[in-house]
């Protein structure tokens, strides 16, 4: 991949990721607040290492701006991980690569499907 095109995607991932850091009983979608970039421009993400390594990125940077606390109370937690979840779909989506996508379906069990 083109340094060009991995500079605009980290930006992509970036946007997608502008979350609030509170774990709040919302969806991610509805958080606003700082960003977290995800930088992968040392990955080859055409390879399955590099897009493990990528994966691994993603979900760490979801883990930070969807904090889970151990004195949650069980609804929050839910939303916690929801948000989680939902962070890093976003992020493997706008990635638009195939070992990525495909990592991700296999670590979350996900059919992936091509888009009708």
């Amino acid at each position: 991949m083109k340094t060009g095109n991995r500079a605009g995607i980290a930006a992509a991932v970036m946007g997608l990721m502008v979350l609030a850091a509170a774990a709040a009983p919302a969806s991610a979608e509805q958080r606003v607040g700082a960003d977290v970039a995800v930088h992968y421009a040392d990955l080859d993400i055409t390879t399955v290492a590099g897009a493990e390594a990528l994966y691994e990125r993603i979900q760490q940077a979801a883990a930070h701006v969807c904090p889970l606390a151990d004195n949650q109370l069980l609804v929050e937690r839910t939303a916690a991980m929801r948000c989680r979840n939902e962070v890093v779909a976003h992020a493997v989506s706008s990635v638009s690569s195939p070992q990525v996508t495909a990592v991700f379906a296999a670590r979350t069990h996900h059919g992936v499907h091509s888009p009708v």
